[in-house]
């Protein structure tokens, strides 16, 4: 059972850990000899339970037979960090609570055991406790304060507290030369602070608040000027407002950001340069677009205006030849809608099963993928569920079509 030998390495630990324990302190009189007997007789009971398979009766018993001091306190760490991983969260709070009644942990340690038990409130839930004894951290332990900011930061990402979430991210950040033209960031605060300003400006959107809606865009692209979701929200409340000419300055610079994501903003790009009455100029740019990034999103969008634009079969023509070049699944599924209402009964009805099929084929596909740990689905999540990291998934490039 993989439990059971992960157990039985935990146990040959504390065993070690007990041993040495026992080793280094000096020779003790008729009375530590009792004390001493009395662990052995814990540790070779906790071995018995092993033996007979009851894994979680012989923690407890290995524990209480484990002095706690500078040498075992990893043992006892190690132990309750193993109860919250397995999901036995109140265990784990009862070890790291006993650790701290214990007067003879220095400091550093006493910090070490906060950071434990935090991380059990954590996934306990109790959130508050949580932050109330992170916040302790920050203040009290330079050593701990970054991992307590980290936790902090997850919290209140959880519980959507944009504000707060801002101002731990702002600790975290490079205090020297993150902002530099070209400079790497050190790691990916920048892009959560992106994000954050992007919820805020999402909120006062929806509260009709464009000022403060604008100045949260704006400084979302300050800490992060690839910031693809800062452009199209920013398109989007343009539109919205009745200025296409500022949503099409926005929402073209998605394509300079990341391409991956020009099909995200085509349709709203359409909108604006429909309102402005340059239909034509958009089917320049997508051109230009396409022979640079040849996107089946752009190539179906750039023939859905030739077919309006340009009557006859100038747009199927355009599509062939350019799944000449590089053949999709959703183009050619675009082929087979022109050709399946003129072709005969007998062919048609041969295209309409392939055009079913063919969808069905694409439906069950997933469009968006995280490149951080492969999550995948239908939907643009700019927050990954699994990983919990921020704009790292994209839409799917493949022979089905990005």
């Amino acid at each position: 059972m993989p439990e059971f030998g992960q157990v039985l390495l935990l146990v040959v630990a504390i065993a070690i850990g007990w041993f040495l324990g026992r080793r280094q302190r000096p020779k003790s009189p008729a009375r530590d000899e009792d004390a001493t007997s009395a662990a052995a007789a814990h540790y070779y009971q906790g071995l018995n339970f092993l033996l007979h398979e009851q894994p979680d009766v012989a923690i407890d018993s290995f524990v209480s037979s484990l002095e706690v001091n500078r040498d075992t306190l990893e043992t006892h760490l190690a132990v309750g960090s193993l109860l919250r991983r397995k999901g036995e969260v109140d265990r784990a709070i009862r070890i790291h609570q006993n650790l701290l009644a214990r007067p003879n942990l220095g400091g550093d340690q006493l910090h070490q055991v906060h950071m434990e038990l935090a991380q059990d409130y954590i996934r306990a839930g109790l959130l508050d406790r949580a932050e109330r004894m992170l916040k302790d951290l920050v203040q009290q332990s330079p050593a701990w304060r970054r991992s307590a900011l980290r936790h902090l930061l997850a919290i209140y990402q959880d519980e959507r507290e944009w504000d707060n979430a801002i101002d731990v991210a702002k600790e975290l950040m490079p205090k020297k030369g993150w902002l530099r033209a070209g400079a790497p960031a050190e790691d990916d605060t920048h892009r959560c602070l992106a994000h954050f300003y992007c919820e805020k400006a999402e909120l006062a959107y929806a509260a009709k608040d464009l000022h403060s809606a604008r100045t949260d865009l704006k400084l979302a692209m300050h800490y992060d000027r690839q910031c693809v979701r800062a452009s199209m929200l920013l398109g989007e409340i343009e539109l919205d407002c009745g200025h296409p000419q500022a949503a099409i300055k926005a929402l073209k610079r998605v394509f300079t950001q990341n391409r991956l994501y020009i099909g995200e903003v085509l349709e709203l790009m359409h909108q604006a340069y429909r309102k402005r009455g340059e239909e034509a100029e958009f089917v320049d740019y997508l051109k230009a677009c396409y022979e640079e990034y040849p996107s089946s999103a752009v190539l179906l969008k750039l023939v859905e205006l030739l077919d309006t634009l340009q009557p006859g079969d100038q747009a199927e023509l355009f599509l062939a030849q350019q799944l000449k070049r590089r053949p999709t699944l959703k183009g050619l599924l675009q082929v087979i809608n022109y050709q399946a209402p003129k072709a005969s009964d007998s062919n048609r009805e041969n295209l309409t099963v392939l055009q079913r099929m063919l969808t069905e084929l694409l439906q069950d596909k997933p469009s968006y993928q995280c490149d951080h740990c492969g999550f995948s689905g239908h939907q643009l999540h700019w927050h990954c569920p699994t990983c919990k990291h921020w704009g790292c998934i994209a839409p799917i490039r493949g022979a089905e079509g990005d």
